[in-house]
């Protein structure tokens, strides 16, 4: 069998299939570690998510709120998408609230290199948001309850 190199998104690519693309190969085999380190990051974590969220929709001690298991986790191009279920004792009866954790990659957005550029693209999702919101209220685009910087948390 001959010699694999693992790809985010893409699977196995062959060595000699490898040599043949013009694509940085070498760059692209480093986001696979990179994504799976952020995705452990953010289980070994999900206590801090849990309490974000119950704090950013005001949910009380004996509120229900979990992380979903990794496995339910969607990766996109650029963000880790982390489902989270909510429910208040207020409403046991209803289902539970199904919210989603966007973190983007940072990795995938060249922050070692270029400090600043998750912040910059967080700044651009939200200003669409707002746009959006205020201009194509006809559109229905999902609810933004809270969007955090590394220098700024702003509630929604």
């Amino acid at each position: 069998m001959p010699a694999t190199i693992r790809l985010d998104h893409r699977g196995l690519i062959t060595c000699s299939s490898a040599l043949r693309n013009n694509a940085d190969v070498i760059e692209q085999a480093t986001h696979v570690a990179a994504a799976e380190e952020l995705c452990r990051v953010l289980w070994d974590g999900r206590g801090t998510i849990e309490s974000l969220v119950r704090h950013h929709l005001r949910l009380g001690v004996g509120d229900f709120c979990v992380v979903a298991p990794c496995d339910r986790w969607t990766r996109g191009g650029f963000n880790v998408c982390v489902p989270v279920e909510t429910r208040s004792r207020r409403s046991a009866h209803s289902p539970p609230t199904r919210l989603m954790f966007r973190c983007p990659m940072p990795h995938k957005l060249a922050e070692a290199r270029h400090p600043g550029t998750v912040d910059e693209k967080l700044s651009c999702e939200v200003g669409t948001y707002v746009w959006m919101q205020d201009r194509c209220s006809d559109i229905r685009i999902p609810h933004l309850y809270c969007t955090a910087l590394a220098s700024l948390t702003i509630a929604m």
